[in-house]
């Protein structure tokens, strides 16, 4: 008798154990996954990959972090060529998860961003914003340049514009340094008005899941922004 009931409960001792550790890392990175295509509102499910250390902190829902990884991917506004999210440790509820087949946490997720915009993207934000003519746009290591074209003494000619990219108050500000005219002299009045004219700014207040950005820099033919998540709810959409 008491082989037959070892028999029966071994097996289910083992699902109870191993279950949650075999089904739990799936289901929540769907879950995570599935929030953020319909929240953002996009085609492909962005990659979801979660850490546990050690791994058998898992079976008590405890998780170290992991990532969330989508491409080309709209984010308010600004398209972005890669956009990462690395979660920070969190916890669930693993049986109330598993008893209602959808993840319940205990809090939200959060982590640090990081979106690398492409020049071609740069660029369409540099004509939205900027009162010059833009003619081209370059994204170096060590800033931005603006070609464009002005008129001095009856001369049309080529003028480049170099400077940085900067946060100011939440937007995402060109701050115009100095400025190239291909070897024809430009007044100093008109220095000073296509310098002003280069200015542009954009807001990045609609970045979803409340984001702050808290850093700009520039890469070889694109721009990189790093910030902040603070809070990543699971299950919960808009209008549902």
């Amino acid at each position: 008798m008491r082989s037959v009931v070892a028999a029966f409960l071994v097996p289910v001792i083992v699902v109870v154990l191993i279950g949650p550790y075999t089904f739990l890392p799936s289901l929540l990175e769907y879950a995570v996954a599935t929030d953020v295509q319909n929240r953002l509102g996009i085609e492909k499910q962005p990659e979801v990959r979660l850490r546990s250390n050690p791994p058998l902190n898992m079976l008590k829902g405890e998780f170290s972090g992991g990532r969330i990884a989508m491409r080309n991917v709209d984010l308010g506004g600004v398209r972005a060529e890669r956009a990462n999210i690395d979660l920070d440790p969190f916890d669930i509820d693993v049986w109330d998860t598993m008893k209602n087949g959808r993840v319940i946490d205990r809090q939200p997720l959060s982590g640090a961003l990081r979106i690398e915009v492409s020049e071609d993207e740069v660029a369409r934000l540099v004509e939205k914003g900027s009162d010059l003519p833009v003619t081209n746009v370059e994204v170096k290591k060590d800033g931005v340049v603006i070609g464009s074209r002005a008129s001095a003494l009856g001369t049309q000619f080529p003028v480049s514009v170099e400077g940085d990219l900067a946060l100011d108050r939440g937007n995402l500000v060109f701050e115009p340094q100095n400025l190239e005219a291909a070897g024809v002299p430009v007044p100093d009045e008109l220095t000073g008005r296509l310098l002003s004219g280069a200015d542009f700014e954009y807001s990045l207040d609609r970045l979803p899941y409340q984001t702050t950005i808290t850093g700009v820099e520039t890469e070889e033919g694109r721009v990189v922004l790093e910030g902040r998540v603070p809070s990543i709810p699971l299950g919960a959409y808009p209008g549902g």
